[in-house]
């Protein structure tokens, strides 16, 4: 009856047209605003977790993929998790989820995994928003129809070798004035008379009402008042087009600054001179609008020092700032239950992991 019953619901999915979805679809390309350690980034096993999604279309679901958060600038490492693993069309929105796991689960529940260790890679906090490289590919596919209700799954995860916490990009209720998501990533070099590397961090303030935002640039260990640069793009792939990044410059490997590098394909810079400890600062004013939504500016600093290598160049490492614009909905909520396996855990309301269907 079972294998019926798939057979002809997947006669009625049109073609098996959607490839894949992110749920909340809002920030398929855009850094989700909380971040959670539930059910896989934290240490505790067993751990029992399940979502409901109310805006997931009629799709084969594979698997579903998730992403870290990328705003702590961690390069989380590699790990594993062992769960199992269930999929349902919900028996109600997630508006009218309940505690009690089974209550959430349709008469169509099957076991898409069984007892799996899944290996993870470490993550590159350069990307904002994060990959969605923690992948869960299933053993058994899952035929969804939207018309039918909302999708509901649920994990039993009962084995990880993470011994910190991997944190996930997730969402969360209403912000109406969120500021830039900032990520880090790549290394910086040695500037005459540092022994620590240049570095660089990013902040911004915002006011969506009135659509005006400052991103601040700080970069620090560069050359004493040195004439220096900070450069600012929307490329960390390609440099003027052709040339990959990141780039070395020339001649700083095996010279005192060590490897110095290009992360940024600069379409704008500009000039800063550097304090006499190495500070550096620089503000930039922009626009904000919704439509701008999911864009990321990348950015680093450089200085002039003619003794730390051939080039008489020092870089930074690079700084990513992401727009999130203001979301009114989150489509979904979360039931956990840390320690244990028992039916009843805790829900939470508009709490969703940002997750990818595939």
């Amino acid at each position: 009856m079972k294998t019926t019953r798939l057979i002809a619901l997947s006669c009625f999915l049109p073609a098996a047209a959607i490839a894949q979805s992110v749920s909340p679809t809002f920030y398929a390309n855009a850094e989700g605003l909380a971040n959670n350690v539930f059910p896989f980034g934290n240490t505790t096993v067993p751990f029992r977790y399940s979502q409901i999604h109310d805006d997931v279309p009629t799709m084969v679901v594979n698997g579903f993929r998730f992403r870290t958060n990328a705003v702590s600038g961690t390069i989380y490492p590699a790990h594993t998790v062992t769960c199992d693993g269930w999929m349902s069309t919900a028996l109600t929105p997630s508006t009218g989820g309940t505690g009690t796991f089974d209550n959430n689960h349709g008469l169509d529940k099957i076991q898409i995994i069984t007892n799996r260790t899944y290996s993870h890679p470490a993550s590159d906090p350069t990307n904002v928003p994060g990959a969605f490289h923690l992948d869960y590919p299933f053993d058994v596919p899952f035929f969804y129809a939207s018309t039918a209700g909302s999708l509901c799954w649920e994990v039993i995860v009962t084995g990880k070798t993470q011994t910190t916490s991997i944190t996930h990009d997730a969402v969360s209720t209403l912000n109406a004035n969120p500021t830039l998501q900032v990520g880090a990533g790549g290394t910086g070099c040695i500037a005459t008379g540092r022994t620590t590397a240049m570095s660089a961090t990013g902040t911004s303030t915002v006011t969506w009402a009135s659509g005006t935002g400052t991103l601040t640039f700080n970069g620090t260990n560069a050359p004493a008042s040195a004439p220096s640069f900070h450069a600012l793009g929307f490329d960390k792939t390609l440099w003027a087009g052709f040339i990959p990044l990141p780039f070395v410059i020339p001649g700083s490997t095996g010279a005192p600054s060590g490897t110095c590098n290009l992360y940024v394909d600069p379409l704008f810079t500009t000039g800063v001179t550097a304090s006499s400890t190495g500070a550096l600062t620089n503000a930039v004013p922009i626009p904000l609008s919704p439509a701008y939504h999911g864009v990321a500016v990348h950015s680093q600093w450089g200085a002039f020092d003619a003794v730390a290598n051939p080039t008489g160049i020092v870089t930074s490492r690079m700084v990513t700032h992401g727009v999130s614009a203001p979301n009114t909905t989150t489509p979904g909520c979360r039931i956990y239950l840390s320690g244990n396996t028992g039916p009843i855990g805790t829900i939470a309301q508009a709490y969703l992991l940002v997750t990818q269907l595939y």
